[in-house]
């Protein structure tokens, strides 16, 4: 069970110990990275020297949360805390509240600053920071806070998301911090046909972002950098396109079940087709069906990335 996966992650251990209830939890790629969605109220916690790093994000209430190392520091909805390994602080939660946590191990983290951004690895230590702004972390973490984690390619843009949470932290909120590489051109001809290839024989399977990375070899990081110069998109809102567009070439056909299309098209449910179609303008999976069997097929509206 995924919980049970957690109990290495000491800062998870010391909520559990405090009565919070983790809500949901997820493993994000191949790094060790999790994100846990908690509830808590009206308790205490300490965290001492977690051997791995904690950001946290509050999604609603905080207002009476105070660490008492930093007794003046005032959280709210919006409110981000960065807690490196090695940290200690003594918390009292009053009022109740929901927050995402983002667990990142040490030693993956090290080695991305080391490929990412040409930093020594003994030098890539995360600022201790209680209760700071970062409105890009915050959106990046609401937007996780937002997806169903278990809708067909909510792995993708999990990824996704937290490999920028995490290239933010270096970049921002890290010792050694420095400028990002200037990255020009986007992906060469051969890595673009790849990836391309890649994600067209994938259709009905989950990808994940470290398959295409490797299919274009460059790092995660990078490859989400030139894709998007390259296509003008993130690898996961191409993906979503590419599925709807298959998913509008099946409606049209008029061969299969509105369920069977769904399937074959790479969503989970008939209900994520519909809301996929109708995020994009098109209505429903039999409304669609119905205007494109009559020469009416909606234009579906621009989506960005």
């Amino acid at each position: 069970m995924a919980f049970q996966e957690l109990t290495g992650f000491d800062v998870y251990g010391e909520l559990l110990r405090s009565r919070a209830t983790p809500q949901r939890v997820a493993a994000v790629g191949a790094d060790g990275a999790w994100l846990v969605q908690w509830r808590n109220a009206d308790t205490e916690a300490e965290y001492r020297r977690p051997g791995h790093h904690t950001l946290s994000l509050y999604l609603e209430g905080g207002e009476d949360v105070r660490c008492l190392n930093v007794a003046s520091a005032r959280g709210g909805p919006g409110s981000l805390c960065c807690m490196p390994s090695g940290h200690e602080s003594r918390w009292d939660v009053r009022g109740s509240l929901r927050m995402l946590h983002l667990y990142l191990p040490e030693l993956p983290l090290a080695e991305a600053a080391e490929r990412w951004f040409d930093l020594d690895p003994r030098l890539a230590a995360l600022d201790d920071r209680i209760f700071f702004d970062d409105p890009v972390l915050v959106a990046l973490g609401t937007e996780l806070a937002r997806l169903d984690w278990h809708e067909t390619d909510a792995a993708l843009r999990m990824q996704h998301l937290v490999l920028q949470m995490q290239a933010r932290l270096l970049l921002e909120h890290c010792g050694a911090k420095r400028a990002p590489p200037v990255l020009r051109g986007g992906l060469s001809p051969v890595a673009r046909r790849r990836v391309l290839e890649r994600i067209e024989a994938s259709r009905g399977a989950d990808l994940s972002l470290a398959e295409l990375a490797e299919a274009a070899c460059l790092s995660e990081f990078h490859f989400v950098r030139m894709f998007k110069a390259s296509f003008g998109l993130s690898p996961h809102a191409w993906v979503m396109r590419r599925r709807l567009a298959h998913a509008r070439e099946l409606l049209a056909g008029g061969r299969f079940g509105l369920q069977q299309v769904a399937a074959q098209a790479g969503y989970a449910h008939l209900s994520h087709l519909n809301a996929a179609l109708r995020r994009a303008g098109l209505g429903s999976a039999a409304r669609y069906r119905a205007a494109a069997t009559a020469g009416q097929e909606p234009v579906a509206a621009s989506c960005g990335a």
